[in-house]
């Protein structure tokens, strides 16, 4: 393994343990450098593995910061819903359903879970100028998540990730999202204001954390009557 790939993995260690916590600023690079031994050029191209998988973020003249789930990291890496005319907002979200049950096959293949493992299960309807949008179904491992209630998930004072990465420990890096049309099955149509059957899109997404870890699985149907699911991509340096 590359020396600059061990410093990551001790700095990713650090930032699960709680040592290095979100939203505050790492030590200088001198000093890190000498606590892992290694250069500075080893130490920078560690943190900027980290600062392209959005884990850490640099600010000119301040320094490198643990990155926050906090509601513009959110809008700008995993909310990828926006009105046709371009206008984006936050969306309002009222929790529906918070329970715990057996995974089925296909989020025990999702979240990498043996067997019929413990899972909880919750769903969310989230709005956009007043009106439903989007019916969230969202299935996380029980084990990872065992201490998470419908209490704490509903009353979170920030996102849904950002409970994950503070109370848990889990910090969500990237995901995985496969979409397709389909049409819109009894809850989903009456959630959305939609006949039963009517054209919707249904994206599932395995948000990931470190090393790849599955941490959640979340399928979405969209009505796309007036919004968009919109997705950017940057060419590889």
């Amino acid at each position: 393994m590359a020396l600059y790939h061990q410093v990551k993995r001790e700095l990713i260690a650090d930032i699960q343990s709680g040592k290095f916590q979100p939203g505050k600023a790492l030590p200088n690079e001198t000093e890190l450098a000498q606590r892992f031994g290694v250069s500075i050029g080893t130490l920078r191209r560690a943190v900027d593995e980290l600062v392209a998988d959005h884990v850490l973020l640099r600010q000119q003249g301040r320094g490198t910061f643990v990155g926050q789930q906090d509601n513009d990291r959110f809008m700008y890496q995993f909310f990828k819903i926006e009105r046709r005319d371009g206008t984006r907002e936050f969306p309002q979200i009222r929790l529906l359903a918070f329970d715990t049950a057996r995974a089925s096959a296909d989020e025990a293949q999702a979240l990498g879970l043996r067997g019929s493992a413990r899972v909880l299960r919750i769903e969310n309807l989230l709005s956009l100028q007043g009106r439903p949008v989007v019916h969230d179904r969202i299935t996380l491992d029980g084990a990872l998540f065992s201490r998470l209630t419908r209490e704490q998930f509903e009353q979170r004072p920030g996102t849904i990730y950002e409970l994950y990465q503070r109370a848990f420990g889990v910090t969500v890096v990237g995901a995985d999202e496969r979409a397709r049309a389909e049409g819109a099955d009894p809850a989903s149509a009456a959630l959305l204001q939609l006949p039963v059957g009517s054209p919707v899109l249904r994206v599932a997404r395995v948000a990931r954390t470190f090393d790849r870890k599955p941490a959640e699985l979340r399928i979405s149907i969209i009505d796309t009557r007036t919004h968009e699911f919109v997705s950017s991509a940057s060419a590889p340096p």
